[in-house]
């Protein structure tokens, strides 16, 4: 029996993924591990995203500099990295993050974790972001900005969450 080169590649993409696992410590937020998996799905035409605070499919396209409410902080994208927290933000830098891999942070208190992060690889209208933590699956929103920049973030508030929870993080584009 033989087998596609283009199936080889997708089980050893999907390896490679599956053992991958970003860990970021940043400022006053909890480091995260995270373990990512990214399961095989027809494949979704690339799209090249246009126009501030537009909506494209599941992913929302905002402008650099745009504030987006997250549960108790806020966010928002620069050509840098994602940076999270009204005061003293925090900053996931996209040059930190491995192509094909995730970064994570959280935070919280007793109203619960904000999960956010960086996923860095190819992003269509359709990227979708689940997190598992505690027992539950999470959709995260994704945000990206106008272009191609080779990378979205995402983030989820849980409010029976604990920022130190180690959340598993699937991908999907």
């Amino acid at each position: 029996m033989t087998t596609s080169i283009g199936a080889r590649r997708r089980r050893r993409g999907r390896l490679a993924a599956v053992a991958g696992a970003a860990v970021l410590a940043t400022g006053m937020g909890t480091a995260v591990a995270a373990s990512v998996n990214t399961a095989p799905v027809p494949a979704a035409p690339a799209v090249a995203f246009s126009g501030a605070a537009s909506v494209a499919g599941s992913v929302r396209v905002v402008a650099p500099g745009e504030r987006i409410a997250a549960g108790a902080d806020e966010l928002w994208l620069t050509a840098e990295g994602l940076h999270v927290g009204a005061t003293a933000p925090e900053v996931l830098r996209v040059a930190g993050v491995l192509p094909g891999k995730v970064a994570t942070i959280a935070r919280g208190d007793a109203s619960g974790a904000l999960f956010a992060g960086i996923y860095r690889g190819p992003v269509t209208a359709t990227t979708t972001v689940t997190l598992t933590v505690g027992g539950r699956t999470l959709q995260a929103k994704v945000v990206a900005l106008a272009g191609k920049p080779g990378w979205a973030a995402y983030y989820v508030f849980d409010a029976k969450a604990k920022a130190s929870m180690k959340p598993s993080i699937t991908v999907r584009t």
